[in-house]
């Protein structure tokens, strides 16, 4: 049978030829599979992984692919779900199939105000209403529909091309003869071609830290009675042992902060805040924490301020539910203030300042300052403003968002806000005089800031670019002319990540980094990066794609390999990283 196939698909590559199969595809627009990896969906028959913009991933029902008459035809579900994702997710394309009509199948995009209906064979495909033609019917095999990949997927406006086993969708041809093309194709082949199943989420396990030799995770017991969560420590190359905690801990909010392990516990139906000693390997209890429960909600923070402990503790759901800021220990841990959800919180001196944000209701003058020596809590900022939330307008429409940068610095509060009356009004950094109570704006739109060594760094909301301004607005800057995300400073420099695919947030990018000293922007990262940490010395990244692993550029500049396999989860410490992988059991370390 599997020899059957295999003759059907060289038939059906013999068929289309290495050319593009959309015929509207000019070769000038052609372009190399490297520099359009990341924006398509690329499947090799036979296989159950796909690459999703650059992003290794399971492919369900692969099994059902097949081919009639040297054509290839796929589930429906499975081609809604290519569409969407090779067309950069703008928008779902939903398949729709009802037992009333079994022979028909409708494919719409709400967003594109599109439709596609087709039929059980025939030719003839209606799209937004309009018949067009094609050169294979669905058919119907084993019971389930399957659709002609070429016809549907030029009906949603993709472009196909066949290489090697291959098959390329997005909304680009590729240039299959490129020398570019045929350095990078075996590579991707190599990794649609690893058989490994996904690590079940029974065996998964989650990094905490590093401490020296100690490498700390945790895993998940499920049970009729909930989830157990278990500490772990594996020391060298031993084999790991169980860390034994007081109570019923939740790891999953832990936090490190100056060699101890932070967590909230459960101990005889008592809920406390513990600390363990990463270098006594001992734990001690800093506090009780009454009114709350776990299962009241989750640990939304642990936090360090001034040399003290805060918790927030949320309660209920994200729409109607609370947050609690306490200030841990000694004895029972102290409740600072309670807001709805809080944006960001700061503690200056004898003051715990924070803005809020609910999705029902009013969200204006939502700045506040509490006095932590008599609990007292004063709404703060101009009148009919609203404070850590971010306001854009795009198409027509206002868009929201939480932003949890929030400073305070000789004498003054920095925050991104806006007038909420003002509905052209968008947000942007403004500057607080605490004494005087007045304001003044520093920035145009922005959609977020920080202040690093007495300057404001900031993402101008209208191109997405890296700016910088004193604290007093002046020296208006821009440091690169790119969209940038994921903002680190280290080491007198920016690092950044610039996405090749704009349209999909979740799609890898290029990493950057700014010289402050020498004003200069450098992409250092030779590879598609999906998170990064940067240190005084070194950058570690993650990468995924058709070289996967875990890279380190070191002080000379190189991309240097540490791990080739398809990462899961990676902790940044300073003692090294902890990471999982997708398809291995394990926790893992490297340095």
């Amino acid at each position: 049978m599997k020899k059957s196939i295999g003759v059907a698909l060289a038939c059906a590559l013999f068929i289309g030829g290495a050319a593009s199969m959309h015929a509207a595809a000019a070769d000038a627009g052609k372009k190399p599979l490297g520099d359009v990896f990341d924006k398509m969906v690329i499947v090799a028959y036979g296989q159950n992984k796909m690459f999703d913009n650059g992003v290794k991933n399971d492919l369900a029902d692969s099994k059902d692919i097949v081919t009639r008459d040297g054509r290839l035809l796929v589930p429906i579900r499975m081609m809604g779900t290519l569409a969407t994702r090779a067309g950069h997710y703008h928008g779902t394309w939903d398949a729709v199939w009802k037992p009333e009509a079994p022979n028909d199948v409708l494919l719409q995009n709400t967003n594109l105000h599109k439709s596609v209906k087709l039929t059980v064979g025939s030719k003839t495909m209606l799209v937004n209403n309009e018949p067009q033609t094609l050169d294979t019917a669905p058919q119907k095999v084993n019971g389930r529909i399957v659709l002609p990949l070429r016809g549907a997927a030029e009906a949603l406006d993709m472009t196909i091309d066949w290489l090697d086993g291959l098959i390329l969708i997005g909304d680009t041809s590729v240039d299959l003869q490129s020398k570019q093309t045929l350095a990078v194709k075996d590579k991707i082949k190599a990794e649609l071609a690893d058989s490994r199943a996904r690590v079940d989420y029974k065996d998964a396990v989650y990094p905490v830290t590093q401490y020296g030799s100690d490498v700390y995770y945790y895993k998940s017991l499920y049970t009729n009675a909930g989830e157990t969560q278990m500490l772990f420590r594996r020391t060298g190359g031993q084999q790991a042992a169980q860390v034994q905690l007081p109570g019923s801990s939740k790891l999953d909010s832990a936090k490190v902060i100056d060699g101890k392990l932070y967590y909230v516990t459960v101990v005889s139906g008592k809920v406390e805040l513990d600390a363990y000693d990463l270098s006594s390997r001992k734990s001690a209890k800093i506090c009780v924490i009454d009114q709350w429960q776990p299962g009241d909600g989750w640990v939304a923070d642990i936090r360090a301020m001034d040399g003290e402990i805060y918790l927030n503790l949320h309660r209920g759901d994200l729409t109607i539910g609370s947050e609690t800021l306490y200030k841990a220990g000694p004895g029972t841990a102290t409740a600072v203030t309670t807001e709805h959800s809080f944006n960001g919180f700061v503690k200056a001196g004898q003051y715990m300042y924070d803005s809020s944000f609910t999705p029902i209701g009013d969200a204006v003058d939502n700045l506040n300052r509490t006095d932590l020596k008599n609990g007292a809590s004063t709404a703060i900022g101009a009148k009919g403003f609203t404070y850590g939330v971010t306001r854009s307008i795009s198409s027509d429409m206002l868009s929201y968002g939480m932003s949890n940068a929030l400073y305070v610095q000789d004498g003054f509060l920095y925050t991104l806000g806006y007038k909420d009356s003002d509905p052209n009004d968008v947000s942007a950094v403004y500057k607080l005089d605490l004494a005087k109570g007045t304001q003044v704006k520093l920035t145009p739109p922005a959609s977020d800031f920080w202040l690093v060594n007495g300057r404001i760094y900031y993402i101008d909301s209208a191109g997405g670019y890296l700016k910088s301004v004193r604290t007093d607005g002046s020296d208006n800057t821009t440091l690169t002319a790119r969209k940038a995300a994921n903002v680190q400073f280290a080491g007198g420099g920016v690092y950044y990540t610039v996405s090749a695919n704009p349209g999909n947030v979740l799609s890898q990018g290029d990493l950057y980094r700014f010289d402050l000293a020498k004003a200069s922007e450098a992409k250092i990262g030779d590879r598609p990066v999906r998170s990064f940490y940067a240190g005084p010395d070194s950058v570690y990244y993650v990468s995924d794609g058709y070289e996967p692993g875990i890279y380190k550029i070191d002080s000379a500049g190189r991309n240097v390999n540490l791990v080739h396999d398809s990462i899961e989860t990676a902790k940044w410490t300073a003692a090294g990283m902890v990471y999982t992988k997708s398809y291995e059991k394990g926790i893992f370390s490297a340095k």
